[in-house]
């Protein structure tokens, strides 16, 4: 590896046009080697503010007698020289330098854009949270040298990570990173140089398909509307919560609620008599269990699916990864369930695939590409839900790979593909489960569209009721803002970009 320096900043505030640097960090190391420290508090001429003080501790009288910017300036240029400079958000931190002329020859390297691939589920991406999760024996604190120290341990890290990755991968995020100026790039452009013995099995972009691997053949009997219903028996299903019964065999320190009980015999009810039910229940009932266990029972008895809709991810996330799998454990089910969610939240294999063939146009969709390449390699399934795109700008180029196209078919996507995208997966898995959790959005959506989305259904139980009604005005409204509009134009283009540029694009080259 070659020399870098870590570097950071500690300013007044936000802005490089009105605020100022209060202190300067910065590190020069090669890989674990620390070669040199420099730092040095600055006056920046001006009132530190109180919120600038609680955060970083440097007041007023400590920068006093601090010197000012010009006069650090030649050391800072001396000591960096001509190495890469390393930092986390590192424009952030040379803007304030921009003014003066420095550090614009410098390659850039930013530990926020090298995370963001490496790391696609990562829960945060600030220079704290991403030391602790990364495992680097140092906080960081707003001072600036300790930061720049920690940055310093966390692209060490990521170097690591990245040096795990397979070489084909490394050497589509260094292609499409070389036309646009990114700051993620050098990492992986140095992996790539440092394995260059290796060979690089294809060249060009590959089919998503290697991502989505056709979807299991379905387990059991098809699920059908049954023409006549087994009826459940009621007292049966409401022993199994009772004293002695599978549930506080199988729970430990299981509480009797009768509220509880009495939830599940009215629900059997319901389902075995075709009945519409109403119930209000306050918190400690229990009420999932309350409805999934004559759930469970009344779809596996009769063949048939019960969808069940929430208003929040955390609940379907409940359902799904633990109420529904301890039910199974404590009763001996086979049961089948699924989550199925809108269109919106699955990623498109093959929109993914233009983009990989025509490669990114900016810095953020750069970012966004490289994580979802990382994510899928790692056996992401396509699920919005599970990879963390860190502000608008990255959840405007998902817009843009998601399966939100009403007309594609899975015909369409195995025919191109040769793999099954994650949407239609999803959805065949709702089609074989007893069990189909989702939102109220899609319910509702469903509904207004002539149920098109979800597989039939002629039960339904609706949790998280009392926000029905604000979720029907949601569904069922239009809602166009500016950024909405100001999208679809840039999307739309012109003679050089866009969809029209690439339109001109095709045809010239048709012509030609």
């Amino acid at each position: 590896m070659t020399s870098i320096v870590a570097l950071d900043v500690e300013t007044t505030g936000l802005d490089p046009r009105t605020d100022a640097i209060i202190e300067i960090g910065a590190r020069r190391f090669n890989g674990h080697r620390v070669e040199e420290e420099w730092t040095t508090l600055i006056n920046p001429g001006r009132h530190i503010p109180e919120f600038i003080t609680a955060l970083t501790g440097i007041n007023d009288e400590m920068a006093r007698q601090a010197p000012r910017l010009q006069e650090a300036l030649d050391d800072l240029a001396q000591f960096i020289g001509a190495s890469p400079i390393l930092g986390h958000n590192i424009r952030f931190d040379l803007s304030f330098f921009s003014k003066y002329g420095l550090f614009e020859l410098n390659e850039h390297i930013d530990t926020y854009e090298i995370a963001s691939v490496l790391l696609p589920s990562a829960g945060r991406y600030n220079l704290g949270a991403l030391g602790q999760a990364l495992g680097v024996p140092l906080p960081a604190t707003h001072r600036a040298l300790e930061d720049a120290r920690v940055t310093h341990g966390v692209f060490l890290r990521l170097y690591e990570e990245a040096a795990g990755l397979p070489l084909e991968l490394i050497a589509e995020i260094v292609r499409h990173s070389e036309p646009i100026e990114w700051n993620g790039a050098w990492l992986f452009q140095h992996i790539l140089r440092e394995r260059r013995h290796e060979r690089v099995r294809t060249q060009g972009a590959q089919h998503s398909a290697q991502f989505f691997p056709p979807p299991p053949k379905p387990k059991g009997p098809p699920l059908r509307i049954p023409e006549e219903i087994v009826p459940l028996d009621v007292d049966e299903v409401a022993a199994f919560l009772e004293y002695g019964g599978p549930f506080a065999e199988y729970f430990a320190g299981y509480e009797h609620r009768p509220e509880q009980i009495a939830m599940l015999r009215a629900v059997a009810q319901a389902l075995s008599n075709q009945q519409h039910l109403l119930v209000e229940a306050g918190t400690g009932v229990g009420k999932s269990f309350a409805y999934l266990a004559p759930a469970a029972l009344f779809a596996l008895q009769n063949h048939t699916r019960v969808v069940v809709s929430t208003n929040t991810i955390n609940l379907q996330d409940q359902l799904i990864q633990k109420d529904i799998p301890d039910l199974c454990a404590a009763l001996g089910l086979d049961l089948r369930a699924a989550v199925l969610k809108g269109r919106s939240n699955y990623l498109c294999p093959r929109r993914l695939d233009m983009l990989r063939k025509h490669g990114p146009r900016n810095a953020e969709e750069m970012r966004v590409l490289g994580k979802i390449l990382v994510w899928l390699y790692r056996g992401a399934s396509g699920d919005r839900t599970d990879i963390n795109l860190n502000g608008p700008a990255e959840r405007e180029v998902w817009t843009r790979l998601s399966a939100e196209d009403e007309n594609c078919t899975p015909e369409v996507c195995l025919e191109r593909q040769g793999g099954a995208c994650p949407f239609f997966t999803a959805r065949q898995a709702a089609q074989n489960a007893h069990i189909v959790i989702v939102n109220h959005a899609l319910l509702l959506t469903d509904a207004a569209i002539g149920n098109r989305v979800l597989p039939e259904y002629d039960y339904l139980i609706v949790d998280e009721a009392h926000h029905l009604e604000a979720a029907t005005t949601d569904a069922m409204s239009l809602r166009l803002t500016q950024g909405d509009m100001e999208r679809l134009l840039r999307e739309l283009g012109n003679s050089s970009s866009g969809v029209l540029g690439d339109l001109l694009q095709t045809a010239h080259n048709q012509i030609r």
